[in-house]
């Protein structure tokens, strides 16, 4: 048990600051890891912050002595495979509106976990085809749905800015973007109207243009 506990603590010592992770995935017997982090999370001179049960977030490090948390990061470790920013939020994250939004949406497939944080809310999805997707993707294809919902920029402007690199350096945290996954991926979205798929295309004919254009001038 010993080496149970020490281990666990080792690698909870080893993440970074800002990471984010489930009691699950520390190693060891769960015996012995409970109350571990029990123990390190009620240490108000210790990193590890409990954020709701069983997940935990590694706030700063010795590397990085300033506390901070990015709920936004945590958000897509608990939206998981599939998840992505959702609804003005991911406008937002695209630049396509000035909009800011109070709470930041996330697509989740399946049941929507609790949030643990006031300003992150989760929304269901059950388009089983996004679970392919980076959650830049995800991201990117909810920006187009929720397109006409925000205030947003003229749609020749929104293209334009997918074409020029624009979006891929907003949401190129998040992930790659790939013009053949997402529009694989839309034609499984359901009781869309036509025009949103008018536009997935036309976005993927653009990030195709994009990368076509990166290649030439490698």
């Amino acid at each position: 048990m010993a080496r149970s506990r020490s281990e666990a603590r080792e690698w909870i010592d080893s993440l970074p600051a800002g990471a984010f992770f489930f009691a699950s995935e520390v190693p060891g017997e769960p015996v012995s890891v409970k109350p571990l982090l029990s123990r390190l999370a009620g240490d108000p001179g210790h990193p590890v912050e409990r954020q709701m049960r069983g997940f935990y977030c590694k706030t700063w490090s010795e590397d990085d002595p300033v506390p901070f948390v990015d709920r936004n990061v945590g958000a897509l470790r608990l939206a998981g495979p599939g998840g992505g920013g959702a609804g003005l939020f991911a406008v937002n994250r695209a630049r396509w509106t000035y909009q800011h939004p109070c709470r930041h949406d996330f697509a989740v497939m399946g049941r929507p976990p609790v949030s643990p944080w006031p300003t992150v809310r989760f929304r269901r999805r059950s388009n089983l085809r996004r679970d392919a997707l980076s959650p830049a993707e995800v991201t990117l294809l909810e920006a187009v749905r929720y397109f006409d919902c925000s205030d947003p920029i003229p749609w020749g402007d929104a293209v334009a800015a997918v074409h020029d690199g624009s979006v891929g350096r907003s949401l190129g945290y998040l992930g790659m973007l790939r013009a053949d996954a997402i529009r694989w991926a839309a034609e499984g979205e359901n009781g869309m109207a036509p025009r949103f798929h008018d536009r997935i295309s036309e976005v993927c004919d653009a990030l195709a243009s994009a990368d076509s254009s990166r290649r030439d001038v490698r």
